[in-house]
């Protein structure tokens, strides 16, 4: 088979789900700033406009590869799981993923999808949470993430600066259950309100 040939196979094989999945792994390997589309044609074998049939341009490409790291762990609550600890799982397991791949921070940071935004929010409102506060709490801990995983990223990245003695992992945490013990006092004021309302009635 030439070499034309195996290109024409290549693209015949190509998918979506391929496509973002050799992304990530080159992600890992040469980092956001050297990941082109040619690059990545390269790596699957295939010219870079052979991509374009399935992403209309790179930051199309980039936002499914977010989401393909993001959505596999934005699960529903589980029956029975309160809300404030599905959260708090939720969030934990989302800033360990990221931070697993390398510029996982800024590539999610640059091209945050709305799904995980709107899979926060459902579950929200579901616990008594208005429409405006279900969407801004979901803005919040999504928000949070992100820049505590950019800040994560950088000083990984920077090997001048001096380790800091702190755990990380627990100071995450720390500032996590302070967002969530937020919002808990939040819904009680807004059950408080719905609760006077109902007696005025």
């Amino acid at each position: 088979m030439d070499r034309k040939s195996k290109e024409l196979d290549r693209k015949a094989t190509l998918t979506r789900e391929t496509i973002v999945e050799a992304g990530l792994g080159l992600l890992n390997e040469i980092g956001l700033d050297k990941l082109t589309t040619r690059r990545l044609g390269d790596h699957l074998g295939v010219e870079g406009p052979a991509l374009y049939r399935h992403f209309p341009s790179k930051s199309v490409l980039l936002d499914h590869m977010a989401a393909a790291i993001l959505l596999p762990v934005l699960r529903a609550p589980h029956p029975g799981e309160p809300w404030d600890e599905w959260l708090r799982a939720v969030a934990t397991r989302s800033y360990e993923v990221v931070l697993d791949y390398r510029d996982g921070a800024r590539l999610v940071a640059a091209s945050l999808p709305t799904e995980p935004r709107d899979l926060l929010s459902k579950p929200l409102r579901e616990a008594g949470f208005s429409e405006e506060h279900a969407i801004y709490g979901s803005k919040l801990i999504t928000r949070f993430m992100v820049g505590w995983q950019l800040h994560e990223d950088s000083e990984r990245q920077r090997a001048d600066r001096p380790t800091e003695s702190y755990d990380h992992d627990q100071a995450f945490r720390f500032a996590l259950d302070a967002l969530i013990n937020g919002l808990r006092l939040a819904l009680a004021r807004t059950m408080a309100r719905k609760i006077e309302t109902i007696g005025d009635v």
